[in-house]
């Protein structure tokens, strides 16, 4: 079984750190800003990562060291759009085949299957940047100026 991703450092300050573990002092501290949309995405990644970006930015968590991941989100974005266009043009989500015996058999594209995994993915890596209500709720925020942090009023 996996062990749970370790809590960063100014959320273990911020809610406290009941299992008395060590605090790293010495974590990296990213400088906060917008990263350059790559040009190698497509239309409808470069338009999220727009959107995301502001988003991001406006809630203050996004850093430029967050560059990489925010293209894989976009990329399974526009990768679920996709998937969606083609899904919705056949109609329905299943279609009728013969087995080799040549009995009629129920089949889902394989699209559909496509689209739930790309929807988990995206899933995961919005929780990774507290874009879904539970993930924000595990979150906390101050009102700064730019150049302020966090850590400091800890001594860390």
């Amino acid at each position: 079984m996996a062990t749970p991703k370790p809590t960063p450092t100014a959320l273990k300050l911020v809610k406290g750190n009941p299992g008395k573990r060590p605090i790293n002092i010495k974590e990296p501290k990213p400088k906060r800003g917008v990263p350059k949309c790559p040009s190698h995405i497509d239309a409808k990644a470069k338009t999220a990562w727009k959107k995301l970006c502001q988003r991001l930015d406006d809630m203050g968590v996004l850093t430029l060291a967050d560059e990489y991941a925010l293209e894989i989100l976009v990329s399974i974005y526009a990768r679920i759009r996709d998937l969606q266009k083609v899904i919705k043009g056949y109609g329905k989500t299943t279609y009728i085949t013969l087995s080799t015996q040549g009995d009629e058999v129920v089949k889902a594209y394989p699209e559909v299957s496509q689209l739930e995994k790309a929807e988990s993915l995206f899933r995961s890596y919005l929780t990774e940047f507290g874009l879904t209500p539970s993930a924000r709720a595990k979150l906390q925020t101050e009102d700064k100026d730019e150049g302020d942090d966090p850590l400091d009023k800890y001594g860390v």
